[in-house]
C-alpha cells in the first residue's frame, strides 16, 4: 500500500558571505511554484544588520551547501535576531519546514518516533515540526498559506504516526480550502487513513472524491486502485471491479483507440512498457481483478462469465484479454485446469476476431494437457483447427504476422489429429473384421461405418495440412496418407485425384519435380486400384459419367506403364489394360497394347502371352479383319497342347474367322471364293459347330451358282451328318430344287413325297404331293403318279384348279388303261366339281373347270349317243320306237348339258352329235323292219308314213348342222364344223355338195 505523502519541495536556503545569510523564499507547495525572491532593502531602510554585514565582492566559486540541521539551527537563531514581522513570518515558515526535513532525515537514519515513554509532543520525532505548524496556524489562521500549513501539519502527524490528528488536519483542509491545489492528495490521504483503520466506506468516500477531481490529478490512478481495494474489503465486488477498471482505463487508455481496432491492441506490451511503479500497480490490479472474477464463479454457470458480464456493463476494453488470461492463470495456479481452459475458450469464442483468440485457444489446450484430460485435448485441437485453420473463417482475414504466429500450432495439431484419426480408423476397421482381439459393443457394420468416418476425418486434416503447409517436408507424406484415407473410406474419386497428384504432379514439400516422390509408383498403382473399385460398383453414376471415368482409368493405366515401366507390376497393369480395352471394344488399342506386351522384355509369362494372342485374334475378328484373325487363331492352336480344353473353342473361332471371310466374299458377290472359304472351314475344322453352317451355305451358294451336282452332294452329306439339325428341315426343298434343275425327276419326286408325308395337312405338303405326282407322271412312273394323283384328288378339294387337274389326269390314266368305268368315275368328279364351283364362289370356277366339265359331259353324252345308236327299230315298231325315243331324249339331254358349258370345242361336237341323232333317227325309221303281213299298197302307204315321220327329224338334223356350219362365219372351223359340212353335203347335196369351178381371168389392155 502507498501510505506516504507525495514529496514536497525542499526549502532552498542560500548563504551569502561567511557570517551572513541571504534568505530566499521557497515554495512548500509544488515544484511548479515560482520562488519568491527577497530583494535587498535600500540604504535608507537598512537596519543594523544590513549595515553590519557589508557586502563583499562576488565570488563565483560554488558555496558549500550546509546540511539541513545546520540550516534549521541558523533559522532558529535568525528568528531571535530579526525584528521585521514579515521577515520573521518567512523565517518561521522556513523553520517549520526545516524541522520537518530534519525529522525526516533522522527517521531515515533510524531514529525512533518516540524518544521516551512520555507522550508529550516534544518527545516525538516530528514533535517540533508539529509544534511549529500549530504555532503558525494559531498565530495567523487566516494567512494565505494556511492551507499549505495544514497540509504540512497533516503530513507531520502522519509521519509521526498520529493518524487521527493527520486525518483531522486534512479534513479541516478539505473543508476550509476546497480549491487547494493538493486537495486530491488530501482526500487520498484521508482515504488511506480510513482504509488503514478499516473504515472502508469512509475510505471509499474519500477515494471517490479523488476520482471525482479528474484523471489529471496525480493521485487518480492510486486512488482508483485503493478505491477498488476498499470496495473489495467491503465485499462490494462489482464496484471493486469497476474501480479497478478505472485504474486500467487511466493507465491503459481506451479512448484513443477506435473500437474496431480494440481487438488488435497488444495491451500486455503496453503494460510492459510502463514505468516500474505503474507496471507494478497495473499488474497487481489485474491480479486482484482475476481474484474477484473467480470469487463470482458461483453466480454463473461457466467460468469467466463474470468477465463477460462486467465488460458488457462498462463497454469493451482492449485489455480484456489480459484479465481473461489472468483469471485462467489463477485457475491454473489453483489446479483448476478445466476452469482455466474454459476461461481461455470463453474469450476466444466471445472475441473471435481478437489477435489473442487463437493464442488463448492454444492455452486452453495446454490447460487440458496440464490437467491430464486427454479426452478433452483432441476435441479442443480439432476445434482450434476448424476455427483458425485455412478452412476457417479467420485465416484469410489475418495479417501475415498473425498467421505466422498461429502456424506452428496448426502444424502440430493437424499432424496429431490426422494421425489419431488414421490410427483410430485402422483399429476400427480391423475390429469390424474381428482382428484386434478387443471387445467392442458396436456391431461389425457399425464399427465399419465408424472406421469410414474416422478415415474421412483423417483425410480432412491431411488436406488442411497440405493446404496450409504446402512446402512442409511432411506434405508429400501426408498427401500419400490422404489418398490412403480416401481409398479406405471408399471415396475413390477423391483418392484418384490425390494419388494421381502424388504420382505424376509432385508440387508439395521440397522440390521433387526432377525425381518425383519416393512412393510415386505405389501411389500410381493405388490410383489404378481406386479406379477399379470405382468402376466395380458405379451406383448412382450416370452412364455418361461412367464413360468419363472409364476413359480416365484407361489413361491412368497407360501412364503407369509409361512412367513406371521398371515396376514389377507394370506388366500386370498392361495386361489388365489390354483386357479392359478389349471388353470395351477398343480393338485397335487392344491390338497395339497386346503387341507391346508380346515384345516386352523380359518376356511375359506364357499365360499373358497367350492372353495377348487371344485379344489380338478376337480384336481382329471384331474389326472384320478375318484373315488376320484366322492367322492368330492358328498361332494359338499351335501354342495350345492337344489336351488343352481351350482348343475346342479356338477351333470354333478359327472356323468362324474363315466362315466370316466367306460371308464377306458373298457380300462382294465373289461366290466362288465364298464357297471356297466355306469348304476351308470343313477342311480345317471338320468337327467345329460352324462346319455345319459352312457346309449348308456352301451348298446353298452352289445352288445359286447352278452347280447342281456338287450342291446335291453337300446337301445329301449334310442330311446324313446332321439328321436332327434345324437346317436339315430345309434340305429337302434345296435338294428338290437341285434335283429339278439337274433333271433328276425321280429323286425330286421322292423328296417331294417325303415332304408331303412329313406334314400332309400343310400347304407345303399339299403342293409337294401335287408336284411329285407331276414328276412321276413326267417320267411315266404310272404307279407312283397314279397313287400320288389319286391321293391328292381325294385329299385336297382346294385349290379347285389343282384338284380338278388331278381328277382329269386320273381320268386320262384310266383312258389309257382302257378302264372306262374308272375313267367315268373321275369324269363325273369333274362335272360335280364344276357344278359345285358354280354354286360356291370361294371355289373360283374357271374356264378350265368348265372345259373339263364339258369334256366329261361330252364323254357321258357319247355314252348316251352310243346307247341310242345301238337300239334298232324292230317290229313291233311302236315298242322299239318308244325305246329309241327314250334313248334319244337321254342323249339330247346329255348333249344339251354339254352345250350349257358353252365351250366352243365341245359345243360344235354336241351340235353335230344332236344333228346326227336326228339324222340317225330318220335313217333308222326308214331302215326299220316292215311288218310282214302288209301287201304292196299297204307297204307303200307304210313307207310313206315312215317318210312322213322321218322327214321332220331329217329336217331337224339339217337345221342343226347348218347352225353348226355357220360357226365358221365367226371363225370357228374345227373338226365338228367340218363334219357338219360333210353331213350337209349328203343331206343337202344341191346346196352343199356343189363342185367349184375355177376360171382364169386375164385383164389385158389392148
Amino acid at each position: 500500500m502507498i501510505l506516504s505523502y507525495l514529496k514536497t519541495p525542499k526549502v532552498a536556503i542560500y548563504a551569502v558571505g561567511i557570517s551572513g545569510f541571504v534568505l530566499s523564499s521557497c515554495s512548500i507547495f509544488t515544484e511548479d511554484f515560482e520562488p519568491q525572491s527577497q530583494a535587498t532593502p535600500p540604504v535608507s531602510s537598512q537596519n543594523l544588520g544590513d549595515v553590519y554585514f557589508e557586502p563583499l565582492p562576488l565570488d563565483h566559486e560554488p558555496l558549500q551547501q550546509p546540511d539541513t540541521k545546520t540550516l534549521r539551527d541558523r533559522y532558529q537563531a535568525l528568528l531571535t535576531l530579526v525584528g521585521d514581522p514579515k521577515t520573521r513570518e518567512v523565517a518561521a515558515y522556513r523553520l517549520a519546514d526545516l524541522e520537518g526535513l530534519v525529522a525526516e532525515a533522522q527517521l531515515e537514519e533510524g531514529a525512533a518516533l518516540q524518544s521516551s515513554n512520555s507522550k508529550a509532543v516534544e518527545s516525538q520525532l516530528f514533535g517540533a515540526t508539529i509544534q511549529r505548524y500549530q504555532e503558525l496556524l494559531n498565530s495567523n489562521p487566516d494567512h494565505e498559506n494556511s492551507a499549505e500549513v495544514l497540509y504540512q501539519l497533516a503530513k507531520a502527524y502522519e509521519q509521526q504516526g498520529l493518524t487521527e490528528q493527520s486525518y483531522q488536519a486534512l479534513e479541516e483542509l478539505a473543508i476550509q480550502f476546497p480549491d487547494f491545489p493538493y486537495l486530491a492528495e488530501a482526500y487520498f490521504r484521508m482515504g488511506e487513513a480510513q482504509f488503514n483503520l478499516g473504515n472502508y466506506l469512509s475510505a471509499i468516500s474519500n477515494y471517490e472524491q479523488v476520482i471525482n477531481l479528474g484523471a489529471q490529478n496525480p493521485n487518480f490512478a492510486t486512488a482508483a486502485y485503493m478505491l477498488g481495494w476498499s470496495y473489495f474489503k467491503d465485499e462490494q465486488q462489482p464496484q471493486a471491479l469497476s474501480a479497478f477498471s478505472q485504474l486500467l482505463d487511466h493507465t491503459l487508455p481506451n479512448e484513443v483507440i477506435a473500437e474496431s481496432m480494440l481487438s488488435q491492441v497488444d495491451s500486455q506490451a503496453q503494460i510492459e512498457r510502463l514505468p516500474v511503479g505503474k507496471k507494478r500497480l497495473v499488474k497487481d490490479t489485474i491480479r486482484i481483478m482475476s481474484l474477484l472474477f473467480s470469487y463470482q464463479d458461483s453466480l454463473f454457470t461457466e467460468p469467466a462469465a463474470s468477465i463477460e458480464e462486467h465488460f458488457a456493463g462498462i463497454g469493451p476494453r482492449h485489455y480484456e484479454y489480459v484479465l481473461y488470461d489472468a483469471l485462467a492463470q489463477h485457475y491454473l495456479n489453483n489446479d483448476r485446469y478445466r476452469d482455466s481452459a474454459k476461461a481461455y475458450k470463453a474469450f476466444s469464442e466471445l472475441h473471435a476476431q481478437h489477435f489473442q483468440a487463437p493464442i488463448f485457444a492454444v492455452k486452453q489446450i495446454d490447460a487440458y494437457i496440464l490437467g491430464k484430460f486427454p479426452t478433452l485435448v483432441l476435441p479442443a485441437k480439432e476445434a482450434f483447427v476448424l476455427r483458425y485453420g485455412v478452412a476457417g473463417d479467420y485465416w484469410t482475414q489475418w495479417p501475415v504476422v498473425l498467421q505466422e504466429q498461429v502456424a506452428p500450432y496448426l502444424n502440430q495439431y493437424l499432424q496429431e489429429l490426422a494421425q489419431f484419426e488414421h490410427s483410430r480408423a485402422q483399429l476400427l476397421g480391423n475390429a469390424s473384421k474381428g482382428d484386434t482381439g478387443q471387445n467392442f459393443e458396436a456391431s461389425s457394420q457399425e464399427l465399419l461405418q465408424q472406421s469410414v468416418t474416422a478415415y474421412l476425418n483423417a483425410a480432412t486434416w491431411y488436406q488442411q495440412f497440405i493446404d496450409t503447409f504446402p512446402r512442409d517436408p511432411q506434405a508429400p507424406e501426408f498427401l500419400f496418407r490422404l489418398g490412403e484415407s480416401y481409398f479406405a473410406a471408399k471415396q475413390y474419386v477423391k483418392a484418384i485425384e490425390v494419388f494421381e497428384t502424388y504420382a505424376y504432379k509432385p508440387s508439395y514439400g521440397i522440390d521433387y519435380s526432377l525425381k518425383g516422390y519416393p512412393k510415386a509408383a505405389e501411389a500410381a498403382y493405388l490410383t489404378l486400384l481406386s479406379y477399379r473399385e470405382l468402376m466395380a460398383s458405379p451406383i448412382g453414376m450416370a452412364q455418361e459419367e461412367q464413360s468419363i471415368w472409364l476413359e480416365k482409368q484407361l489413361e491412368s493405366q497407360v501412364d503407369f506403364v509409361t512412367e513406371f515401366a521398371d515396376d514389377p507390376r507394370a506388366l500386370d497393369v498392361l495386361h489388365t489394360n489390354i483386357q479392359q480395352l478389349f471388353l470395351l471394344n477398343r480393338y485397335e488399342n487392344a491390338i497395339s497394347n497386346a503387341q507391346l506386351l508380346l515384345e516386352w522384355q523380359p518376356q511375359a509369362n506364357a499365360d499373358k502371352v497367350l492372353a495377348s494372342h487371344l485379344v489380338m485374334a478376337h480384336s481382329y475378328f471384331a474389326l472384320l479383319q478375318y484373315a488376320a484373325a484366322e492367322s492368330k487363331y492358328e498361332t494359338i492352336l499351335q501354342v495350345l497342347s492337344p489336351e488343352d480344353l481351350r482348343r475346342l473353342d479356338m477351333q470354333e473361332r478359327l472356323a468362324a474367322s474363315i466362315y466370316k471371310q466367306g460371308e464377306e466374299n458373298i457380300r462382294l458377290n465373289f461366290l466362288p471364293l465364298a464357297v471356297n472359304d466355306f469348304l476351308r472351314v470343313i477342311a480345317k475344322t471338320p468337327n467345329s459347330t460352324i462346319r455345319l453352317n459352312a457346309q449348308y451355305d456352301a451348298a446353298s451358294h452352289l445352288l445359286q451358282m447352278k452347280d447342281w451336282q456338287q450342291a446335291i452332294g453337300l446337301l445329301e452329306d449334310f442330311r446324313r451328318r446332321f439328321p436332327t439339325h434345324e437346317l436339315t428341315k430345309n434340305i429337302p426343298e434345296q435338294l428338290i430344287l437341285a434335283y429339278q434343275q439337274n433333271e433328276n425327276w425321280q429323286q425330286a419326286a421322292d423328296e417331294l413325297l417325303v415332304l408331303h408325308r412329313a406334314n400332309p395337312q400343310s400347304e407345303e405338303g399339299r403342293q409337294a404331293l401335287y408336284v411329285a405326282a407331276g414328276y412321276f407322271y413326267k417320267i411315266d412312273n404310272r404307279e407312283q403318279a397314279l397313287n400320288s394323283y389319286r391321293t391328292y384328288a381325294h385329299s385336297y378339294p382346294l385349290p379347285f384348279a389343282e384338284a380338278n387337274e388331278a381328277r382329269f389326269i386320273m381320268s386320262e390314266f384310266y383312258l389309257k388303261s382302257n378302264e372306262a368305268s374308272k375313267r367315268r368315275f373321275w369324269l363325273n368328279k369333274l362335272i360335280l366339281a364344276d357344278n359345285q364351283a358354280q354354286q360356291q364362289a370361294n371355289m373360283q370356277r374357271s374356264d378350265r373347270s368348265r372345259y373339263l366339265a364339258a369334256m366329261a359331259s361330252t364323254v357321258f353324252a357319247q355314252d348316251k349317243l352310243y346307247n341310242y345308236k345301238v337300239i334298232k327299230l324292230t317290229q313291233p315298231l311302236k315298242t322299239s320306237l318308244a325305246k329309241k325315243k327314250a334313248a334319244l331324249t337321254q342323249a339330247l339331254d346329255a348333249y344339251n348339258q354339254t352345250l350349257a358349258y358353252k365351250i366352243e370345242e365341245f359345243s360344235t361336237a354336241a351340235n353335230f352329235s344332236i344333228a346326227d341323232i336326228y339324222h340317225q333317227l330318220a335313217k333308222d325309221l326308214m331302215d326299220s323292219s316292215r311288218p310282214a303281213n302288209l301287201n304292196e299298197l299297204e307297204l307303200e302307204q307304210y313307207e310313206l308314213l315312215l317318210e312322213e315321220q322321218a322327214y321332220p327329224f331329217e329336217e331337224k338334223a339339217i337345221d342343226i348342222h347348218e347352225t353348226n356350219a355357220q360357226r365358221s362365219w365367226n371363225g370357228v372351223y374345227d373338226d365338228w364344223v367340218q363334219e357338219s359340212f360333210q353331213a350337209l353335203q349328203i343331206l343337202l347335196p344341191g346346196r352343199y355338195n356343189k363342185l367349184e369351178k375355177a376360171s382364169e381371168v386375164t385383164d389385158e389392155i389392148y
